[in-house]
């Protein structure tokens, strides 16, 4: 379904991507987009960024609403996303689970700030894009459920369950899509705002220092190239800006103590950028 800007403005659509705590970082980007009375048409994110879509979503698109959700991401503990537990942990080392997190913390967070029951009922449109385990393919879901298509969309794979939706057993889209601009594009965007939580302008060097954070970063190694590759062809074709991701103190995203500071960093950054971005619209103009 393509959607059509109800006003003069291009068809604008928010990206968020995925990457666990660095999602605070979106948070900053968000609140400096709304102070300048920029919102979204439309809402399209993958795991930490399914996450604030659906929050986003279920609210007026004000600075007030990027304001709460700062206060839910300042609230935040590792446990309250990645608990251990001892029965999943034992269960996926002797190969008799397929996780090792329960996902009953994250159901919990979900079923607290999303307010609606079916995706197609959400103030703004939103899609959440999963990854079909056995169909091997990207699935980008726009209605059913809220709450099985978010946790869907956030279930990273070996670490939380796979969610059954019609069928198909789902996990985390960030797999192979992390930020998923093409859903957008396919969607009718013709301005895209991506809110990213990897900082391009420089390389991961900090070593990981857990189990869960080499896989984290594992996957993030594999999906930048995605990531480039897609920034190259859709700017070509659309009105593409890649927000900044400022995360100078290499924070990992499994870590949830520097969530402030991931925030107040992005809030500047976005604002600087986009007032450069004014500027030269005004220049051209």
């Amino acid at each position: 379904m393509r959607l059509v800007a109800s006003t003069g403005r291009p068809l604008t659509a928010f990206v968020f991507a995925g990457g666990a705590s660095l999602g605070a970082l979106q948070v900053g980007m968000l609140r400096a987009l709304y102070e300048r009375g920029i919102t979204a048409d439309l809402l399209v994110g993958t795991s930490a960024g399914a996450l604030n879509a659906g929050f986003v979503a279920s609210r007026p698109q004000t600075v007030a609403t990027a304001d709460a959700l700062a206060r839910v991401w300042r609230g935040l503990q590792r446990d309250d996303i990645f608990p251990v537990s001892m029965r999943a942990l034992v269960g996926g080392l002797r190969g008799q689970r397929d996780h090792v997190v329960e996902d009953r913390a994250l159901r919990r967070l979900v079923r607290r700030h999303i307010e609606f029951d079916d995706l197609a009922q959400a103030s703004t449109p939103v899609h959440v894009v999963a990854y079909d385990v056995f169909g091997a393919r990207e699935v980008r879901l726009s209605d059913g459920p809220a709450l099985d298509a978010i946790l869907a969309a956030a279930s990273i794979p070996g670490i939380l369950p796979p969610v059954t939706i019609d069928g198909r057993q789902l996990v985390d889209g960030g797999v192979v899509n992390n930020t998923p601009i093409s859903h957008a594009v396919e969607l009718g965007a013709e301005r895209i705002y991506v809110l990213p939580t990897r900082d391009r302008s420089c390389p991961p060097g900090r070593v990981p220092r857990t189990a869960l954070d080499a896989a984290m970063h594992g996957l993030s190694l594999l999906i930048d190239g995605r990531l480039e590759a897609d920034i190259a062809r859709y700017s070509r074709e659309i009105d593409l800006i890649v927000l900044p991701a400022p995360n100078p103190l290499q924070v990992q995203p499994s870590e949830f103590g520097q969530t402030s500071r991931l925030i107040r960093d992005a809030l500047g950054a976005a604002h600087e950028m986009l007032s450069d971005l004014e500027a030269r619209r005004q220049a051209v103009a």
